[in-house]
């Protein structure tokens, strides 16, 4: 049936009381009477009118468009710097934990659905670090997606950030050219998600393999790459591009790579080929997407190189790498959402949608996203360059989600108890908790009337 369950509408949270519930065929609408939130009802709009009215109702910071005079890949993106006001922190993991509490009813991975909700210890724990400067729960089963759970992804992508900068600051040190690569590919409406990102991995996989990458490596001094996927949706459909962050001893825009044909080590009787280091890459990567019937418009944004100059450009490449892997795609690191471009949505953006309005149509794209983007990596580096830049083995994302935040436990619940706590909000607790320590935990605990108990101490 082409619209959302009864029940699923139930379930999403009371705060959330402007609903939009398409009957069948998602020409109309229908009140379900008995209901708590209030119903808007619309006649039969197109889906263009539908869309507009949509996107009327988004807060103005979620609908600015791209600047037409930024190409693709050259947006400036920035973190938040280490004075921000604890107050816009803790209203963005609160956005976070109501996204993933939506996802509890919509989502198809049953690990996401769990995340956060479902214990895993016979007592889940309040967990709090001794500065004060943080808060968390312990005992709770965690699902490691940074594509499709919001609370996980920002928390995996912090620590991606921390190694993103290692690798930029050892490049700066020991004197190589850090750079920022932008691949795209042309899409229009109706093109799967699927096909679009199978496209893009397919013509990398072009552009790193054969005998003329290893020379090009050699010619180039490539050190290594560390390659990120970036996911919207807008008017167009789907919109899959790469940013890929290069350490290399020469600048490529101004490198040139000349490849002679052998056999064996014998050199064949033609002449060098002769090749920018850019059109060398836009011309592989065109012959990867050609095998997924896709090409690209290389002058019209297609392909973008850029070198950074100084300390903020090459910032502004970690936050851009950094944002492609909050599933992508959002600026939900240490909180928020990235503002798309051109009317178009990040994945977290459409989620919101899907929980503040209801839209059926919404659902299935986040549902497709979910399918297209399980199991693949967020992140991927070359062979090498973890090592070079003295960062060791890289964690899985399930190991980062999983760690526990705080230094101790100051309080435990049973099953029921934090059923209770979710109830009255699991995040505005923890909010509690860093602003006025373990007491202010329990008197917002003893207020509510909610059980708890101070963890054995270790003799």
């Amino acid at each position: 049936m082409n619209r959302l369950s009864e029940r699923t509408a139930l379930s999403l949270p009371a705060r959330q009381i402007q609903k939009v519930i398409p009957a069948a065929g998602g020409r109309s609408l229908k009140s379900f009477e008995g209901m708590t939130a209030t119903w808007s009802a619309r006649g039969g709009a197109s889906s263009d009118e539908r869309s507009r009215d949509k996107r009327s109702q988004i807060p103005s910071n979620r609908r600015e468009g791209r600047s037409a005079t930024h190409p693709l890949g050259n947006t400036v993106l920035t973190f938040p710097v280490s004075n921000e006001s604890k107050k816009t922190a803790k209203s963005r993991r609160s956005e976070r934990y109501e996204l993933r509490d939506g996802l509890a009813e919509i989502s198809t991975i049953e690990s996401v659905r769990k995340c956060g909700r479902v214990p895993v210890a016979p007592l889940v724990s309040l967990r709090a670090k001794s500065d004060g400067k943080g808060a968390g729960y312990g005992g709770l089963h965690t699902c490691g997606s940074v594509w499709a759970c919001p609370v996980c992804s920002a928390k995996i992508a912090a620590r991606r950030k921390t190694d993103l900068q290692q690798v930029v600051d050892h490049a700066v040190k020991h004197g190589m050219t850090v750079s920022m690569l932008t691949l795209t590919q042309r899409h229009h409406k109706g093109q799967g998600l699927k096909h679009l990102w199978d496209a893009l991995s397919t013509a990398w996989n072009r552009v790193t393999s054969g005998r003329r990458w290893i020379e090009f490596k050699e010619q180039f001094g490539l050190v290594g790459y560390v390659r990120a996927n970036e996911i919207t949706h807008g008017k167009h459909g789907w919109h899959v591009h790469s940013h890929v962050l290069i350490i290399s001893e020469k600048d490529p825009l101004t490198s040139t790579f000349v490849y002679q044909r052998k056999q064996g080590r014998r050199r064949l009787p033609y002449p060098p080929e002769i090749y920018m280091s850019s059109d060398f890459i836009a011309e592989r990567w065109e012959a990867g997407l050609a095998k997924h019937g896709v090409d690209f418009l290389r002058d019209s944004g297609g392909l973008d190189w850029t070198v950074a100059k100084d300390a903020r450009a090459i910032g502004n490449y970690v936050s851009k790498m950094q944002t492609s892997t909050d599933a992508i795609s959002s600026e939900v690191t240490l909180g928020g959402f990235k503002k798309a471009r051109n009317g178009n949505r990040t994945p977290f953006q459409i989620l919101a949608d899907i929980l503040s309005l209801g839209d059926v149509d919404d659902l299935k794209l986040w549902k497709e996203y979910e399918k297209a983007s399980f199991g693949r990596r967020a992140l991927t580096w070359s062979k090498g360059l973890r090592d070079w830049a003295n960062l060791g083995v890289e964690q899985s994302d399930e190991e980062i989600a999983s760690e526990e935040i705080g230094d101790e436990a100051i309080a435990l619940f049973t099953h029921d108890a934090w059923r209770q706590v979710r109830r009255f909000g699991a995040a505005e607790l923890l909010d509690v908790t860093e602003s006025g320590g373990r007491a202010a935990a329990y008197r917002w605990l003893d207020f509510r009337e909610i059980d708890w108990s101070l963890p054995p101490k270790i003799e």
